[in-house]
Parts: C-alpha cells; structure tokens; sequence
C-alpha cells in the first residue's frame, strides 16, 4: 500500500466532495449573463419558459402561476445575447375593476415594503413590476437564482396588495363569492 501522506489522504476526498472542473463552473461568478444562465436559474426555481421564436424575450410562469417576461440586456451583441450585463423581468397587471386610488394604493405598499423590485404605471398605463439584476462586478450564480426566487415571492405580495382588499372585505363581512 502506498503511502499519500497527510496532503493526499485529504486532497482525494476533497476533490471528489467538491465536484472536480463541473463544481467550479458552478460556484465561478458570473461577470455577464447568458441565455443559459437565465434558463438554468429559472429551472432552479421550477419556473417553466418559453423562449419566443420572433423575440429574445422568455415567457415565464412561476409555480405560482404568475407570469413575467424576461430579457437580456447591455449585451456587447444583443442579437447574439452575447456579453450581457443585465437581466429584466417584467410581470404586468390588468386593474381588474380597481380605482385609481387602489392601484396607487397597491404599489405604494409594495415599493414601500419589498426590497426586490419596483412597481410602477408604465406611459401606457399599465401596472407593471420590474427586477433588474446587474452582473457588473461580478455575481455568484446562487444570488442570480435567489434574486430570481425572491422577485417571485414579491410578486405575490404584490398580487395581493393589488387584489387582496376583496377577499378580506368579503371575510370580514362572512359574503361568499
């Protein structure tokens, strides 16, 4: 039996728990965004995507069932989606019969109390919700994946500061829709 010595006793074991050349790739910051690293984050979470054939754009839908779109930007070529240094999700909502007062009233909350993303009424009018994830500097691919996961989780919050006032007043007065 050969001797390794402390070093290799412990090198072996090392290298296999570490996954060799494939872990590293995993755990290397990410200094701009692909297609790929898109897809593999929104795999990650379970979110299900369509990629458009006649657009960058990816059609996401959460396990939720919300839906965002996607896409790449401050790409060198963006055409080829090469280089690219942000990544925007967009999720829109329809008002729903809601004034003016409780859409404002809606988003308020939401840009007050979520830290991730911003919602606002877009020039068209619609009531929008945006993440913008930047890769200046470098980003680990669990913040890219989690930024994603949280994003959604706000969503939610925000679906519910936007809809949420009916089901509690239809509680609070014991009406069944």
């Amino acid at each position: 039996m050969k001797h390794l010595g402390v070093f290799g006793a412990l090198a072996a074991p090392l290298a296999l728990s570490l996954g060799g050349p494939a872990a590293a790739q995993d755990t290397a910051p990410l200094g701009t965004f692909s297609r790929a690293d898109l897809l593999t984050a929104l795999d990650a979470i379970e979110a299900s995507h369509d990629e458009l054939a006649d657009s960058r754009s990816i059609n996401v839908t959460f396990a939720t069932g919300l839906y965002a779109n996607a896409l790449l930007l401050a790409c060198t070529d963006d055409d080829l989606e090469a280089e690219c240094l942000g990544t925007s999700l967009l999720a829109t909502f329809n008002r729903e019969g809601r004034t003016e007062a409780e859409v404002a009233e809606a988003i308020n909350a939401y840009n007050y109390r979520e830290n991730f993303g911003r919602a606002y009424i877009d020039p068209e009018g619609t009531i929008s919700v945006r993440l913008y994830i930047i890769a200046d500097g470098g980003i680990s691919r669990e913040n890219y994946r989690r930024q994603i996961e949280l994003w959604e989780s706000s969503l939610n919050d925000f679906f519910d500061y936007l809809y949420g006032e009916e089901e509690s007043e239809e509680e609070a007065t014991g009406d069944e829709a």
